[in-house]
């Protein structure tokens, strides 16, 4: 098990440890890239910053977030084909774009507090097929979960607001979508292209400004 706390991770070398435990501030670029690593353990109150960390890491099946854990830059986890397990805790928050775009999910639950401010977080993540949205998540970012194709159950908790555009945009196979109460839908084409919806729930007080979504208040 391969740790290390120093302001900066550029060591290659940690790549062929089979798990990582980082923390502190992460700008290191493709610090698994091609390795053996099948598991890395991210401490509460560290940042990414650096591009590509993780990118393409093949045998990477499982990240686990402490909380507060910032992530600043792009493409973090894209391409890691076979992680399939995102454990995260309060106050994750996303600011980079494709943090984990391309990735092997096929259950997700985003946990309350979560924040995302960037571009195409889960975007084209074809074998996920379902999503659990728990309370107060901000979806800021454009086109999160934009083409998971294979995605049908959407279950969204209370004060939940979407002020981005896109974010389901061609998940077209998507059926059941249940939103819990005090949603706000302010962006645009969050369900564009989801033409297979066919169960749609909501609590009290839903506020939709989405012309896509209106027909599934």
């Amino acid at each position: 098990m391969a740790e290390n706390s120093e302001l900066k991770y550029k060591y290659r070398e940690l790549s062929q440890e089979p798990e990582i435990n980082i923390s502190g501030r992460v700008d290191g670029f493709g610090i698994c890239s091609n390795g053996i690593c099948e598991t890395v353990n991210v401490a509460s109150n560290t940042i990414i910053d650096g591009p590509c960390s993780f990118e393409n890491c093949g045998n990477l099946t499982t990240v686990n977030f402490g909380q507060n854990v910032l992530i600043t830059a792009n493409n973090t986890f894209i391409g890691c084909s076979s992680l399939t397990k995102l454990n995260a805790s309060n106050g994750f928050r996303l600011f980079g774009n494709g943090t984990f775009a391309r990735c092997g999910f096929r259950v997700l639950v985003i946990p309350k507090g979560t924040i995302f401010d960037g571009d195409y977080s889960f975007g084209e993540c074809l074998d996920l097929i379902s999503v659990v949205i728990e309370d107060y998540v901000v979806f800021i970012g454009n086109d999160t979960f934009k083409g998971c194709s294979k995605l049908s159950i959407v279950h969204v908790g209370s004060n939940v607001k979407f002020l981005g555009n896109g974010t389901f945009s061609g998940c077209v196979h998507l059926e059941t979508l249940r939103l819990g109460n005090s949603v706000s839908i302010l962006g645009k084409d969050n369900v564009a292209g989801c033409i297979n919806i066919t169960t749609s729930t909501h609590g009290d007080n839903l506020v939709i400004e989405d012309e896509s979504f209106i027909k599934y208040a």
